[in-house]
């Protein structure tokens, strides 16, 4: 009779390591995917905060090329008015002031910042600028500043415009 029992609890215990082993297996499964998942939710959080940071970089690049050329207005409408018109140049900092390049330059290795301006039409009655027609305006310039880089094989491109005027003539 103790031979009969010891057959039905070694039975019993190859049934319970049997599902011990499933618990095992199906638990560590359940851990690995849970792990997983928060290394894909950090992964994608690294991504956007890397995207908001240059995207942050660009508005201030942009800022600056406008900035730039308020300066060289109320500086002398020479240095603004007197570019060739729809001329892209890229802005150098050149010591105690800025310049001009018409040589490629990339900022932080990465952002290709220009600016260019282009000659203002105003309607000869109205004086309204106009887009077609009308006669130049000297004393107006459309400055528009550009910045691009690439970001995982894709280029990106943002730019913001601004009508200066000659304030001092």
């Amino acid at each position: 009779m103790k031979l009969i029992k010891l057959q039905v609890t070694s039975y019993k215990l190859q049934a319970n390591s049997g599902f011990m082993m499933l618990e095992i297996l199906i638990g560590a499964s359940i851990i690995t995917a849970s792990f997983l998942g928060v290394l894909t939710v950090f992964d994608r959080l690294t991504r956007a905060s890397r995207q908001m940071v240059e995207l942050t970089q660009a508005d201030s690049l942009l800022e600056e090329g406008l900035e730039v050329a308020r300066i060289w207005r109320d500086t002398d409408w020479v240095n603004l008015g007197d570019w060739p018109t729809g001329t892209e140049y890229y802005l150098v900092w050149s010591g105690s002031k800025w310049a001009t390049s018409t040589t490629n330059i990339y900022l932080d290795g990465k952002f290709e910042r220009k600016i260019k301006a282009v000659n203002v039409n105003r309607d000869n009655t109205t004086k309204d600028i106009v887009v077609s027609g009308g006669t130049v305006d000297a004393n107006t310039k459309f400055v528009t500043a550009t910045v691009a880089w690439s970001t995982s094989g894709a280029t990106t491109i943002k730019t913001i415009s601004a009508y200066f005027t000659n304030l001092f003539n």
